[in-house]
């Protein structure tokens, strides 16, 4: 006990003389305190704030990260302990716009995702500001806290009970579309983490995300020839390549069905952002697209599924284009890699459990399943391969010489865009899947 006070009373003196030495780790039983600052402040929804420090008031330093602002009073606590980082005899807090060119919304009320990590989807709908359910047969409401943690980027709390919460973390990569992490929380300990794609299902009761999101003005096309289209509503992507002004191609519309459908199409421009899509692929079968643009060709949508002229199905979504001249297309800077795909991981999602595939090297790396009843890595080896301004192919080798994957990648925006799957066992073809894929940087 004699050596503890003065070993406190010289750690806070030296904290509050910002004074710098070689700390020496705590022995056993021994007791040292630090000391801290506690900032708070209230913020206005579409603003930043950054806190500053200065011992002159000329010279500024920036403490910790921006904070954007979505009306709710903010609280961060610093340590001192280094006596360099936030120990400043005054501090201020700067107030920015926001910029204007991210994907993320200010607020999630009125928002509905479809996240899917498991067949069916999972349905969030957050109805206020602070309050929301899981949809289902058996609606489970929770209360939430919201964050905007950068400019596509935010975080939703999700408080279930006292013992229970999760921590769900969306990022835009599109218009009403990205890529989600839900960690589980049960009596503080985390019990699983789980991740995947999230489409915005509707936006105050409207379908696809409702108004088209900041990013820049609103691009509606006069034709489509050249360009490629993938319509995601929760129930599998499905990509459209327009071949000609009258012609096209579809992709992925079935799991069961393996060859692509050959059909004709009919384009009109309906108003200053709006335009309807007329699809043939055969006498009496036809889908109807009621297509709204945002920014960058993307937007939302409505189909109806005609059956010998009677509606079969009705489905909306959000859409996303590339191709020559438009973006995430052939004339696109960075839009994929180009010879090894080293340092990246993917995350490969057919609308059931998505895998992730993470690339150690240029020629190797480890498939990890995010189905909790599969544990086990999966050691691979693979090529990959470009085959066009915006394709590449993807051939995975297991262990076992006998079992193989080969991916046709098509890319739409940045490090992200649809694929098609084939699996093959002792040389035979056992399945054909299509999905969306998510390219990132390997966390180190």
């Amino acid at each position: 006990m004699k050596y503890t006070l003065p070993l406190l009373t010289l750690t806070a003196a030296c904290a509050a003389a910002h004074c710098l030495a070689v700390e020496v780790p705590p022995e056993a039983g021994e007791l040292r305190i630090h000391t801290a600052i506690e900032v708070e402040f209230g913020t206005q929804r579409g603003t930043v704030y950054q806190l500053q420090g200065s011992s002159n008031l000329v010279d500024w330093t920036v403490i910790g990260d921006p904070v954007y602002g979505v009306g709710q009073p903010v609280s961060r606590v610093y340590s001192t302990r280094t006596g360099t980082e936030v120990s400043f005899q005054s501090y201020r807090l700067e107030v920015l716009d926001a910029p204007t060119n991210g994907l993320a919304p200010w607020s999630l009320a009125g928002m509905t995702f479809s996240l899917d990590d498991q067949p069916g989807d999972d349905q969030v709908r957050f109805d206020t500001e602070t309050e929301g359910r899981d949809l289902g047969t058996s609606p489970d409401p929770f209360r939430y806290t919201f964050q905007r943690t950068g400019p596509d980027t935010v975080t939703a709390d999700l408080q279930r009970d006292a013992d229970r919460h999760d921590l769900l973390t969306l990022t835009f990569t599109a218009a009403g579309q990205g890529t989600w992490v839900r960690e589980e929380y049960r009596k503080g300990r985390l019990k699983d983490r789980d991740v995947g794609l999230f489409t915005v299902l509707a936006t105050d009761g409207q379908p696809g995300g409702g108004e088209p999101p900041p990013g820049g003005p609103v691009t509606r096309p006069v034709g489509l020839a050249g360009t490629v289209y993938t319509f995601e509503s929760g129930c599998g992507p499905v990509r459209l390549e327009f071949t000609s002004a009258g012609t096209g191609i579809e992709h992925g519309d079935d799991v069961q069905d393996d060859e692509p459908n050959v059909f004709t199409y009919a384009f009109t421009v309906t108003g200053t952002n709006t335009a309807s899509l007329v699809i043939t692929f055969k006498p009496g079968r036809v889908d109807e697209y009621d297509l709204t643009f945002g920014s960058d060709l993307r937007g939302r949508f409505e189909r109806r599924e005609l059956r010998d002229g009677q509606l079969k199905d009705t489905d909306r979504g959000t859409f996303g284009a590339s191709g020559p001249g438009s973006p995430g297309g052939s004339d696109a800077t960075g839009v994929m890699p180009e010879g090894s795909l080293k340092g990246l991981t993917y995350m490969m999602n057919d609308g059931e459990t998505p895998d992730r595939l993470v690339f150690e090297s240029d020629s190797a790396g480890t498939e990890y399943s995010d189905d909790v009843g599969d544990t086990e890595p999966n050691v691979f080896t693979y090529e990959y391969a470009v085959t066009g301004a915006r394709a590449a192919t993807l051939r995975i080798l297991r262990r076992s010489k006998d079992r193989r994957d080969e991916y046709d990648l098509v890319f739409l925006d940045g490090n992200t865009g649809s694929f098609v799957r084939r699996e093959y066992r002792a040389g035979v073809l056992k399945d054909t899947d299509s999905g969306l894929f998510s390219g990132a940087v390997t966390a180190p």
